[in-house]
């Protein structure tokens, strides 16, 4: 693989340097917009990379780093990318494409030959390519929670056996972070080192993306690290950052937004950088090139419509835009929002990073951007997405809304106390917590509250600050004690009759 950081840091330097003059955004309707939106979205920082026509045109921080501090946001601040992170394993599968060690069309179990899927037929036709374009019938965000109940990637693997599809192979585009943690094992496997350590060597270190990293220690790097944020009672709220490695692969990596337009001038040459082939023109054509067809749902924000379309490349989404084809990937996590948006045909493109989850800022950004590229008005679909901030904030207040009358739990706690089981999320047990209950499953005991909502169901609430209860229902057995639970999202548990150590 070779490292060339020397020689690369120079070239980004002079490269830097020689768009200074924009890099403060000055006459910039775009960087006078940000300023803006920052408020109108409550925004506490974010950061912006532009490149138009192959150069970097705006490389800007904006607002702070933390709500509760004063030390501001800058073109090398660290956010998280959250499932942009997906692109980086697209790009890191399309390096070992290049050297013929996989197709895009392998069988998985080809490179990760103890893969065992539900049924016979996905393991033995399941593709790298089902994988990276979203394919795969996976139930859309089922096992994400594997990450933070503890298991190690072996043992993750070894549970997709009981992942059970919602849809058939190739039958209805489903947005599935197993998949892509599927696709950083095959990597792994086929490049002979863990996921990680292949986007380090095939694309950080080679784009002289210093300040970025695959996995999540790499937020303790320095005092230059953003924190994430919620609103609570219309006031920005410092929020952990989520920590989970075992499922990288769809949304682990971190990075600037000096070092994104690095990645971004890659991509807009077709996959060469400081005079080198990263990429061949043919693999960023095929990661690019339209792999799934898929419905736009309410996550995907104007302009994109019934009209653009929307579709799944490999590691990154499309549609088309006044004619012209525009390459994406956003990502979310607690308290951060992602959007990498480019336009190949004008060899211009934006990132934009942002402090903040829930919100639709880097929507707002992104649209404006485009709409300005492509001569619309700039505020053509602001209005929309201002009012799909408020109708998302709206349907989390709701979600998250206790019942007006809970009333009390009938029963006895004491008889729901115990170990249960599900094949695809292991142990989970419920334990007393005061007066109330409280779960804890897997390995690492990841704990969630759980209260008695209303008529016998119980609303269990993880950490996480961005992610809706989940409601439970309990089967009470001949003796008196549950006998079983099931959770909305999570399915079907079985008492452990005795617990397993």
């Amino acid at each position: 693989m070779g490292f060339r950081a020397p020689i690369l840091m120079c070239v980004v330097l002079l490269t830097v340097a020689a768009s200074a003059g924009a890099q403060g955004g000055l006459n910039d309707p775009l960087d006078a917009f940000v300023d803006r939106a920052l408020v109108t979205y409550n925004v506490p920082g974010a950061a912006v990379a532009v490149v138009r026509e192959g150069k970097i045109t705006l490389l800007k921080g904006y607002g702070v780093r933390n709500a509760d501090k004063p030390d501001k946001v800058d073109k090398d601040t660290i956010f998280q990318l959250a499932s942009v992170t997906k692109t980086l394993t697209g790009l890191t599968v399309g390096t070992l494409v290049d050297e013929k060690r996989l197709g895009w069309d392998d069988a998985v179990t080809a490179h990760v030959p103890d893969f065992v899927a539900f049924d016979p037929y996905l393991t033995r036709y399941l593709t790298v390519r089902d994988l990276l374009a979203q394919r795969t019938g996976f139930p859309a965000f089922t096992g994400d929670i594997l990450d933070p109940m503890g298991y190690a990637r072996p043992q993750i693997l070894a549970r997709l056996r009981y992942l059970k599809p919602r849809y058939s192979l190739r039958e209805v585009a489903q947005y599935s972070n197993l998949g892509f943690f599927l696709a950083g094992e095959v990597a792994g496997r086929t490049g002979g080192a863990p996921w990680q350590s292949l986007v380090q060597g095939r694309l950080l270190t080679p784009l002289a993306m210093y300040r970025s990293g695959a996995l999540s220690s790499n937020l303790d790097r320095d005092a230059n690290v953003s924190a994430n944020h919620v609103l609570a009672g219309g006031r920005a709220q410092v929020v952990p950052a989520a920590r989970g490695d075992a499922l990288g692969a769809a949304g682990s990596a971190s990075s600037s937004a000096a070092d994104m337009a690095q990645l971004m001038q890659m991509l807009l040459a077709r996959g060469q950088y400081a005079g080198k082939v990263l990429l061949r023109q043919e693999t960023v054509a095929e990661i690019f090139k339209r792999s799934m067809v898929a419905d736009p749902s309410f996550t995907e924000l104007p302009p994109i419509d019934d009209n653009t379309g929307f579709y799944y490349g490999l590691g990154v989404d499309s549609y088309d835009y006044r004619g012209e084809r525009i390459i994406e990937k956003a990502g979310a996590l607690p308290g951060v929002r992602t959007i990498m948006t480019l336009a190949p045909a004008r060899n211009t493109g934006i990132v934009v990073l942002a402090n903040l989850n829930l919100t639709t800022f880097p929507e707002a950004v992104r649209a404006f951007f485009l709409d300005t590229l492509m001569g619309v008005a700039p505020e053509a679909h602001q209005k929309a997405i201002t009012e799909s901030n408020a109708a998302l904030a709206d349907m989390f207040a709701k979600m998250n809304a206790p019942s007006p009358t809970p009333g009390a739990f009938t029963g006895s706690l004491d008889s729901l106390l115990g170990a249960y089981e599900n094949d695809l999320y292991g142990q989970c047990a419920i334990v007393p917590a005061g007066a109330e209950l409280a779960m804890e499953c897997g390995p690492a005991r990841y704990r969630g509250t759980l209260r008695h909502y209303a008529h016998g169901m119980f609303r269990l609430q993880f950490p996480s600050p961005t992610t809706g209860p989940h409601d439970i229902t309990f089967t009470i057995g001949e003796d008196g004690k549950a006998a079983s639970f099931s959770d909305d999202a999570l399915g079907l548990f079985t008492r452990i009759a005795p617990p397993k150590p």
